[in-house]
């Protein structure tokens, strides 16, 4: 268990902190900024020029932005990481941040527990968009990773990014980040990794052990490890905080971490963990445990002979005296001879519940938002496999009971809805 320890270093890929500057013999001399009448878009390289400059020397940042019709008149971020690209004897190169309005970035060296400051740089508006899009991931054998975004219209890809590496797989999204978290298979690895969709740049944590990726009642990703026969769950999170060991649960015997890869997990508002158990030869079994029953074994369900059984999520909203309520219902799409069963489950009962929808096509991925009170709340969207190695993106409308296809075959693994 003490190697789940050296992976709470996940948490700290968005990480911020604070340090006191340094005192005393600058670490660098000759220092040129760039030009002051210059404003960066966020993910911009910045290259900052000075003698002295060290191996392992970081940038930190304090970001500021005006504020109207408050008390204050700015707001600021203090002791963001910046994300550096190149660094050698003379200069020192990183990506203008993302993810805060419009203002400006205090840039400071970090060496050694201590922070000197350089300059400023403008910085134009980073603050992720209010609404959900659709994106699809693409692995193939180029050796580059592809990020599809969708027209939410009419199912068109608008536009492609890509970056180095072999597979980036089981996306998911934290609202609000605008990022893609999911699992990088780059050396024989199964590493925690994220695409950044504002600042345009991918991170790879360099570990190992991870099985799948999933995303929590509250939101936010999570990533599943597996170890000496035991699973935990560690959830991203932007800010130090005191480390503490995170709850795990006992496989079942017979279950080893390689059966439970094929997918993300849900959670649904109860605290239950839905995995999806593949046994081989078409048959797969589902998996749960609760977050209130730390250091028991999960439980398996019955056991479902299919082509393959993807665990799905969706918010439901209701509204009595005290006012709205919503809570997160999970299930699996259950995929056999060429069609898709979307169908809820009961995870403390262990049993299937309603079917939700009918799809005549064999579903290899599946999207939902997690986030109550969007537009898009009761859609489920699918990728469905046409059989001729191409894909249709799917929508089931829950409150219309329809379905509806968008125009155009794409050639992705698997989609994720991202804000």
């Amino acid at each position: 268990m003490k190697k789940y320890l050296l992976l709470l270093l996940l948490g700290t890929f968005l990480c911020a902190c604070s340090s006191d500057d340094g005192e005393g013999i600058p670490f660098v001399t000759d220092v040129v900024m760039p030009s002051e009448a210059r404003t960066f878009a966020p993910g911009d390289e910045v290259t900052v020029s000075a003698k002295g400059f060290e191996a392992g020397d970081d940038i930190m940042l304090r970001i500021a932005w005006p504020l109207t019709n408050a008390a204050i008149s700015e707001g600021y971020a203090d002791g963001v990481w910046g994300v550096v690209t190149s660094r050698t004897e003379s200069s020192i190169t990183f990506l203008a941040p993302g993810g805060y309005p419009a203002g400006t970035a205090e840039v400071k060296l970090f060496r050694r527990g201590k922070a000197m400051p350089l300059g400023r740089i403008s910085v134009s508006d980073g603050t992720p968009p209010a609404s959900y899009t659709l994106y699809g991931v693409c692995n193939d054998d180029t050796g580059e990773v592809a990020i599809s975004e969708f027209d939410m219209q009419t199912g068109e890809i608008v536009r492609t990014e890509r970056f180095p590496g072999s597979h980036f797989i089981h996306p998911v999204n934290r609202p609000g980040s605008n990022c893609i978290f999911g699992l990088s298979l780059d050396g024989g690895k199964r590493s925690a990794a994220f695409y950044d969709l504002t600042m345009r740049y991918f991170r790879n944590s360099g570990g190992d052990r991870v099985v799948t990726t999933g995303v929590l009642p509250n939101s936010e990703a999570a990533y599943l490890l597996c170890e000496d026969n035991y699973c935990i769950i560690l959830g991203m999170t932007e800010t130090r905080t005191s480390v503490v060991v995170p709850p795990s649960w006992r496989m079942p015997e017979g279950i080893g971490a390689g059966m439970l890869t094929g997918s993300p997990f849900v959670m649904n508002s109860d605290g239950y963990v839905m995995l999806s158990v593949n046994n081989a030869e078409g048959c797969y079994t589902p998996m749960v445990f609760g977050r209130r029953s730390a250091g028991a074994e999960a439980r398996l369900g019955d056991p479902v002979y299919a082509d393959g059984m993807i665990p799905f999520w969706i918010v439901e909203s209701a509204s009595d005296a005290a006012g709205p309520k919503h809570s997160v219902c999970c299930g699996y799409a259950v995929v056999k001879d060429g069609a898709t069963e979307l169908r809820l489950y009961d995870p403390a009962a262990m049993t299937f519940g309603e079917v939700l929808a009918a799809v005549p096509a064999p579903v290899r991925s599946v999207t939902a938002v997690t986030f109550p009170d969007s537009d898009i709340q009761d859609r489920i969207y699918m990728l469905c496999d046409l059989g001729d190695g191409g894909s249709r993106v799917q929508v089931y409308d829950r409150a219309a009971k329809s379905l509806d296809i968008f125009s155009g075959t794409v050639y992705c693994t698997e989609i994720v809805l991202v804000r």
